[in-house]
């Protein structure tokens, strides 16, 4: 079973939470001695022509969480100049817990269409990723 009910714009920002390139063409799987950013993008992509309406329901519901924490992310930094405004006093963590939010709905997305979040992604910030970096044993 096929569906195409995700748009190319839902498709987009999926990919941006689950930190993946959103490219025309998929690269080659090693580039400079490094696996691509894109070598696991093909199971997203299967994720997106293979998942359910009701699937897709849950996914939009996550994706939605993700984009409200991002961009209460982008506002919180203009909370960042102070700690107290009359007798306010502002939560010096909220920054920290957008992202261990943001983190939390990112994961709920990817659990929702089956794959996971790219192990070569940048987002190493709180566990999100891991970066291209292998573990060395020995």
């Amino acid at each position: 079973m096929t569906t195409t009910l995700l748009t190319d714009q839902q498709k987009t920002r999926m990919l941006h939470f689950l930190g993946y390139p959103s490219w025309e063409q998929l690269a080659q799987s090693m580039q400079l001695g490094f696996p691509a950013a894109s070598q696991p993008l093909f199971l997203v992509y299967q994720a997106f022509l293979m998942i359910s309406p009701g699937g897709i329901e849950n996914a939009l519901r996550d994706l939605c969480e993700c984009e409200s924490c991002e961009a209460q992310m982008g506002s919180s930094r203009e909370r960042m100049k102070a700690t107290t405004i009359g007798s306010i006093s502002l939560n010096a963590r909220e920054s920290q817990m957008l992202r261990s939010e943001l983190q939390y709905w990112t994961k709920r997305l990817a659990d929702d269409l089956g794959v996971n979040v790219n192990p070569y992604s940048q987002m190493s910030w709180q566990g999100m990723g891991g970066g291209i970096g292998g573990r060395v044993v020995g």
